[in-house]
């Protein structure tokens, strides 16, 4: 059996960031999605730009197009639930 893993690394417009708190809160949706599923791992980068995010998202599982499927369907989430706009959006496989 094999495990598939996706990287996707994102960096994103947020209105009105301008720190480490304010960053976290823009993303918070994002981390408690993530936390509720079993497949995907988030980590954020720290604060440098204001009104900029960056973050890296991880989706892991045992069939290539399943893995594929969440990834599309994570980054629609994202660009629906978060109050931003994605500027870069790097995708690959590990």
């Amino acid at each position: 059996m094999a495990l598939h893993m996706r990287l996707m690394q994102q960096e994103m417009y947020l209105p009105n960031v301008t720190s480490t708190s304010e960053l976290m809160r823009a993303i918070a949706p994002l981390k408690r999605y993530c936390k509720e599923q079993s497949n995907i791992a988030l980590a954020v980068e720290p604060f440098e730009d204001i009104d900029r995010g960056r973050f890296s998202l991880v989706v892991t599982g045992t069939e290539r197009t399943d893995v594929e499927q969440e990834s599309d369907n994570l980054l629609r989430w994202i660009e629906t639930k978060i109050n931003g706009q994605t500027l870069a959006s790097e995708v690959s496989w590990l």
